[in-house]
């Protein structure tokens, strides 16, 4: 009569209301858990658990010794009793139902420190789902929220127990709808120019290049092309938001030599997204504290060959990508940015342009580095709007966020309960088949 963990499954019915299917604070997660035991089992209780947290472990190495920090911190916890014994099961199929709200906010009582104004504390909203590890020799911090429904079977036993886990990726949403992205542009830093005896359009005689050496005759210098190339792009923008994208290049002729009208064409663009997560543990006396990097985007998009204008015109590169087509990791790795009690992370966006001379195949490569902001998304249900009015959603540090995303009043934790545990009737007769159901018995702890 040993229960396996493998028969066990979580099924959940809510149909996520966030972008890129994950779900929302103040959402209603509702589903059934199924049971299907191949022998006859022994049950004293089945609990379903829903809650989120916060993991922060921090590494450092003093020579050949080396020390672990850990904090984790609960952001909610709510629990259920879906099924109440002690009762012997035959084999079967069985299905337990539940319902939980996500809280709005969160709310936890952290000692004040001297690096606090890196992170957020006291009441906030949810931060999103969030996993940062990255191994090497730099011990870099360790970062993880998550937000997950567990399921016990007889819990506290030391056999004949079993548990399954089913995570819920979460996302913050903006209280008011997004304003479309608005793209700025700035310079691309590199070596714009580029010089070469095969632009001219026919080769020195031996005289020429002689006369050349020993003379600065300007009409036997060397010609070049110079470019200045500009990109434009959001600062910030959502994940699931259409970026437009587009650039331009303007050719300057310095000498008489340099060819009037070099055919550039535009090669590649390649678009690499840094997070930089910074993240703290308690330890014995102070916090201990670490910041790290990790590549979230590096996606490339090929260029069209088409020849440029050189009066420094803007071309565009693409009207209907989003961040999120750009990886395949979403939305673990795609999190908006946040701050809360021990972790906060902020992106860096770089762009590499590839220009290409046709004749010659030359390539300039110019990039363009600035901060970057992944907004919360948004959503059409007017119902949460409601709830979400004066929820606090934490926009960065960046002075480029639109204004509906500043900070407001920060709103705690949901207090709302589900219906109290009723009286377990008398157990059902298996032989008719029934499924065994209990009323839920909710408790939450924030």
């Amino acid at each position: 009569m040993s229960i396996s963990s493998q028969h066990l499954t979580t099924i959940v019915d809510s149909k996520p209301q966030g972008p890129l299917g994950t779900f929302i604070p103040g959402q209603t997660i509702s589903g059934k858990v199924v049971y299907n035991p191949p022998t006859q089992v022994d049950i004293d209780q089945v609990l379903i658990i829903c809650k989120g947290t916060c993991y922060t472990k921090i590494t450092e190495r003093h020579g050949n010794h080396t020390s672990h920090y850990r904090e984790k911190i609960t952001l909610f916890r709510d629990q259920d009793t879906i099924f109440r014994g002690p009762h012997t099961i035959p084999s079967g199929r069985y299905e337990w139902p539940f319902r939980f709200e996500l809280p709005i906010g969160t709310d936890y009582l952290r000692k004040e420190r001297s690096k606090d104004h890196i992170f957020q504390l006291g009441s906030q909203g949810l931060p999103p789902t969030f996993n940062f590890y990255s191994a090497g020799f730099s011990t870099p911090p360790e970062a993880k929220i998550t937000y997950q429904l567990k399921v016990k079977i007889n819990p506290g036993r030391v056999l004949r127990t079993a548990q399954s886990r089913l995570e819920l990726p979460l996302w913050p949403i903006s209280p008011t709808p997004l304003e479309a992205p608005l793209p700025l542009d700035g310079p691309c830093r590199g070596d714009g120019r580029f010089k070469s005896k095969a632009l001219r359009p026919t080769q020195h005689t031996f005289k020429e290049k002689v006369s050349h050496v020993f003379g600065s005759d300007p009409a036997l210098k060397t010609p070049e092309i110079n470019i200045a190339v500009s990109f434009k792009m959001p600062r910030c923008v959502s994940a699931a938001q259409v970026m437009p994208l587009s650039f331009s290049c303007k050719y300057t002729r310095s000498g008489q030599n340099d060819p009037e009208a070099p055919e550039l064409a535009f090669d590649s663009c390649q678009f690499v997204l840094k997070a930089h997560v910074d993240a703290r543990a308690k330890g014995t006396i102070d916090d201990h504290y670490k910041n790290g990097k990790s590549t979230v985007i590096d996606h490339c998009m090929p260029g069209n060959k088409m020849l440029l204008p050189l009066d420094g015109s803007w071309v565009p590169i693409s009207n209907s990508v989003r961040l999120a087509d750009m990886t395949k990791r979403v939305p673990h790795h795609l999190a908006p940015s946040f701050k809360t009690f021990t972790v906060a992370i902020s992106y860096t966006m770089t762009v590499k342009m590839r220009i290409r001379h046709l004749q010659l195949g030359h390539v300039w490569q110019l990039e363009s580095k600035f901060p970057f902001e992944i907004l919360p998304g948004e959503v059409e249900v007017p119902a949460y709007a409601e709830q979400q009015q004066a929820a606090s959603i934490e926009a960065g540090p960046s002075a480029l966020y639109p204004p509906q995303l500043q900070a407001g009043n920060n709103i705690p934790s949901s207090s709302a309960v589900l219906p109290g545990y009723e009286p377990a009737p008398a157990p059902p007769s298996y032989n008719s088949g029934d499924v065994w159901t209990a009323a839920t018995d909710a408790k939450r702890t924030n």
